[in-house]
């Protein structure tokens, strides 16, 4: 919606967006563009009002980005109480298999983000909602276990005894636990998982006809999203809302 402003004896527009239900992957620049904005050539300011109680979140995405916005174009993002935005958190690493290491965790992304090449505008975020927050991490996954490993069979020390096929097999190791991710729209670390640990030989003389597995490492944990990304521009957060994650 294209609202007039008046400053002095000029009268200017502003395209004004009101979120007034729950969303997800919100993009400024598409919703303006749908209300008459033109990147290319407009420098009109852009006013986004979320309303009170409702939650913006996200899919694998910023939950509000901005798109690329024209970069003298002004943009101030306001929450009304009780509205909150959050980012999505990372996936969970998967579990290794058998000797082979547990998958990372995925990054949580930014709850709004920024991104207009070269901003000259002024960019605010008015947070007198409930909270801001970024995606938290994912956790890492278990590491695999160790595959177990072999002798050769003993047939004693008589006639036509000593150590032949087929193999004697050990034990298997044991898989390693899966790292915890972090409480979502919090924007925190997630933990990394734990590696398994190695396979074992059977007992006896016989040489080692199998070399058991070592195990898989743990995955790595993911890192947490900013509950605003800045994108390199000057933006101004405040409010009476809490920010989970970095500003920045």
């Amino acid at each position: 919606m294209l609202m007039p402003l008046t400053h002095g004896a000029h009268s200017v527009t502003a395209v004004t967006l009101d979120i007034n239900s729950n969303t997800s992957n919100y993009n400024i620049l598409t919703a303006a563009t749908a209300a008459g904005y033109s990147a290319a050539d407009d420098t009109t300011a852009i006013i986004v009002n979320i309303a009170s109680g409702v939650s913006v979140t996200a899919s694998g995405a910023p939950a509000i980005r901005t798109g690329a916005l024209n970069a003298a174009s002004n943009l101030t993002i306001n929450l009304a109480s009780g509205a909150s935005v959050c980012g999505a958190n990372g996936a969970q690493g998967s579990n290794g298999g058998t000797n082979t290491a547990g998958g990372a965790g995925g990054n949580g992304t930014a709850a709004i983000l920024f991104e207009i090449s070269s901003g000259t505008g002024t960019y605010k975020v008015v947070n007198n909602g409930s909270h801001i927050g970024g995606g938290s991490a994912g956790g890492g996954g278990a590491g695999g276990a160790g595959s177990a490993g072999a002798r050769l069979t003993d047939y004693g020390s008589g006639k036509g005894g000593g150590c032949d096929v087929p193999n004697v097999y050990g034990s298997a190791g044991s898989s390693g636990s899966a790292g915890s991710s972090g409480t979502s729209c919090r924007a925190e670390s997630g933990t990394a998982g734990t590696a398994g640990t190695g396979g074992g030989y059977p007992s006896g003389s016989c040489s080692i006809s199998v070399g058991a597995g070592s195990g898989g490492a743990g995955g790595s944990a993911g890192s947490p999203g900013k509950a605003v990304d800045f994108g390199g521009l000057t933006v101004t957060t405040s409010g009476t809302g809490t920010y989970y994650g970095a500003t920045s």
